[in-house]
């Protein structure tokens, strides 16, 4: 890297760091002379006829996409691989057309589950929770929740279907799902390249996670100066973050050990 390479992008931090600065400046000058007002309280009910249950409308939509793309992706690729028709298109490519769509097929399972056990927290919880809501009865509360039960038998369904498809493309990297295990497992079987693979992504996800962590304390923190104090997500939030970095220095100790 040369020196006004260096310049240019020391710049350049220097002027999002003014822009930053002026920001603040404005956003404080106009919460403090009262021009800006803030409420109360942030409530997002996100209601049409009930409290949140556009919410949970919103929820139940994006289920209902990923189930069908799971679906049709898992009807649409033969149930066990043809060497000779299931060809890579390309010399660079090392996955036939039918494994790249089941990996897409996973990567749905995985967040479809994903979205199905947070509609049914949010379900059991409101649930729990009638009392405190007042527009919210409930008939619709059993409803939803009776909803989110089906969501959670549907994914788990779709994703047994798309791991025994999975071992059956890849029989030497099986997904066992009884394992106690699994993960673990399935890793062991990957070879040096893969497992590179793995280690890449983890490391990036632990970064990313870093960055988020900190993103929510500054956003908890601005929740509790602009509305109200708000203790346990940010307790939480700094529970997750140290056992975050502990297991990883802790998987740092054991491989300097090794």
């Amino acid at each position: 890297m040369t020196n006004s390479t260096a310049t240019v992008k020391s710049r350049h931090r220097w002027l999002r760091l003014l822009m930053y600065m002026a920001g603040g400046a404005l956003v404080g000058f106009l919460t403090a002379s009262g021009l800006l007002n803030a409420p109360s309280d942030l409530n997002w009910k996100l209601s049409v006829y009930y409290d949140y249950d556009l919410l949970f409308g919103i929820l139940g939509f994006l289920f209902l996409m990923l189930a069908a793309w799971n679906t049709v992706i898992l009807t649409r690729m033969p149930t066990s691989p043809n060497l000779e028709e299931e060809l890579p298109s390309d010399a660079d490519s090392l996955d036939s057309p039918a494994e790249r769509s089941l990996g897409r097929a996973m990567i749905m399972s995985s967040f479809n589950v994903i979205l199905s056990f947070t509609w049914l927290a949010l379900s059991l919880s409101l649930f729990a929770s009638t009392q405190t809501v007042v527009n919210s009865p409930e008939t619709f509360n059993l409803i939803n929740l009776i909803a989110s039960g089906i969501a959670i038998f549907t994914v788990v369904l779709l994703q047994n279907i798309t791991i025994k498809r999975y071992n059956t493309y890849f029989p030497d990297r099986t997904l066992d799902i009884n394992a106690r295990n699994m993960h673990q497992e399935h890793f062991n079987k990957l070879d040096e390249g893969e497992k590179w693979i793995v280690y890449r992504a983890a490391y990036r996800s632990f970064r990313a996670m870093n960055v988020l962590l900190s993103i929510g304390m500054i956003f908890m923190v601005l929740y509790s100066i602009f509305f109200s104090f708000a203790a346990f997500p940010i307790v939480v939030l700094s529970a997750i973050w140290v056992i975050l970095i502990g297991i990883y220095y802790r998987e740092v100790y054991r491989a300097s050990k090794s």
